[in-house]
């Protein structure tokens, strides 16, 4: 795959509001005239030092302040204002020609992902946010509305999850304003090269207000296409669904997919996307371009039967954690209970589980897949997910991603294993690998197997599992 430089900056944007109608945004504000209306210092600073302070310019049993108008509106100007004409649009007037006034918002925010959201509040004079009452960002000085990104302020949410935030300011003298706009995980955490398949007109580096998180009440329930939800876990934690299916999911660039999902929680709390599947063959080999260029086989497949298909959640979607159901591997193979977890109860299928598999920084897989090297996470015995249903050898004992061997016995995602001394990797000798297992395999030792997914034994194990080509299913989320 080509890669370019582009905007270290740059971000990947989700087209939700191009798909979407407009969303039900419902934010209530409250206008206060301050100090009396005419700069009085009796019972607050002109500009509020401190939260106290500033709770104190908001309580209107002060008798120098006054609530002048409370409403409700569906536009965020509420959130963005910088003058009269702004603020008049929403048919408010500032108090006192503009001098010696507060106001205040609130709302929900719903995140459409989970990881670290960084907000910033910019305000002539003073202003702080609330998230469920915790302080996220607080200015207590005079000061002209700085520029974006001047404030700011971090907090850990879940996508789906509803919150509850306040935004307030306090003018002073002079010009007046308020701004607040965030940026989700994945546009905090943008990486400094871009694929040439996906056009550097998607990426921006600017400060957003997705509506879509402003919304009072969601409706992105993957019931459709105009209803397509952000992730697989968004519908658990929006709307208390744990039924596996296909859903409308609204991937990065290509907008409305089908794809199936697991949203049951006995899968390690569930909410999956199958991101690939593939039967008893060949096609997803360790040299298949399936692992590294954006591409999709059989898009429409998108269900648990046995076949093969590749589909743009792999190509697009910034994931985290990754996971791997094996159909034709039964949990209790040879006495073991599951590999991962034990899921003889409900799926019944041998299951491979990896969390934060680059590192708990998101990332496409087909990108991961790209620049991966030898990623070695454990000593392969120690990994659950190897159980009783692969084989193995004595040496190098390799658990992880892109594995390559002196020998060309590869695997995308599995174990790298010899008999022929040097202990743990890096240390053991890899130049005659007789036994490999994992999903996208290549030239064991002797064998020259190529499987989408397997076990194969050449010769020399100390122990044996399926010895033979698996369907798997891989899952991310």
């Amino acid at each position: 795959m080509v890669l370019i430089n582009s905007v270290v900056n740059g971000q990947l944007f989700t087209p939700y509001q191009g798909i979407h109608n407009q969303p039900k945004v419902q934010l209530d504000y409250w206008v206060y005239s301050t100090h009396a209306g005419n700069g009085s210092t009796n019972q607050y600073p002109a500009v509020a030092g401190s939260k106290a302070d500033l709770d104190n310019i908001f309580n209107s049993n002060n008798s120098n302040t006054t609530l002048v108008r409370t409403g409700r509106t569906n536009s965020t100007r509420i959130l963005d204002w910088q003058s009269s004409t702004d603020l008049n649009a929403l048919g408010i007037t500032a108090p006192n020609s503009g001098t010696y006034f507060a106001i205040k918002v609130q709302g929900t925010f719903i995140p459409l992902e989970s990881g670290t959201y960084i907000f910033t509040l910019e305000s002539d004079d003073a202003s702080d946010l609330t998230i469920n009452g915790n302080t996220i960002i607080s200015t207590y000085v005079g000061q002209a509305l700085p520029a974006l990104g001047t404030r700011t302020g971090n907090i850990s949410l879940t996508a789906g999850q509803k919150y509850f935030f306040e935004a307030r300011m306090q003018q002073g003298g002079g010009g007046y304003g308020m701004r607040l706009f965030w940026k989700s995980p994945i546009q905090a955490a943008a990486p400094s090269t871009y694929q040439t398949s996906i056009p550097v007109n998607t990426y921006y580096q600017t400060w957003i207000q997705n509506l879509q998180e402003l919304i009072a009440n969601p409706d992105m329930d993957g019931s459709s296409s105009a209803k397509a939800a952000p992730s697989a876990k968004y519908l658990q934690n929006a709307f208390g669904n744990y039924n596996d299916g296909s859903y409308w999911i609204n991937l990065p660039y290509v907008g409305p997919t089908q794809l199936y999902c697991l949203l049951s929680s006995t899968i390690d709390g569930g909410g999956w996307m199958m991101m690939m599947k593939a039967t008893r063959g060949t096609t997803f080999n360790y040299s298949s371009t399936y692992w590294t260029a954006i591409n999709t086989l059989n898009p429409l497949a998108y269900n648990r039967s046995d076949g093969d298909a590749k589909f743009d959640a792999m190509n697009y979607f910034y994931s985290k954690d990754m996971m791997a159901l094996f159909p034709d591997i039964a949990s209790n193979y040879g006495g073991g209970n599951g590999g991962s977890l034990n899921l003889l109860s409900n799926y019944n299928n041998w299951c491979w589980l990896q969390n934060n598999f680059n590192n708990g920084i998101r990332i496409t897989p087909v990108g991961f897949f790209t620049n991966a090297n030898r990623l070695y996470y454990r000593d392969a015995n120690t990994f659950t997910g190897k159980g009783t249903a692969f084989s193995s050898q004595t040496d190098v004992r390799f658990y992880g991603y892109n594995y390559t061997s002196g020998n060309g016995s590869n695997v995308r995602w599995g174990f790298g294993w010899n008999e022929n001394g040097g202990g743990l990797y890096p240390n053991g000798v890899e130049g005659s690998n007789d036994v490999s297992g994992g999903i996208g395999m290549s030239g064991v030792f002797t064998t020259g197997v190529n499987y989408s997914a397997g076990d194969q034994i050449s010769c020399c194990q100390n122990g044996t599992g399926i010895n033979r080509s698996a369907r798997v299913e891989i899952y991310i989320r």
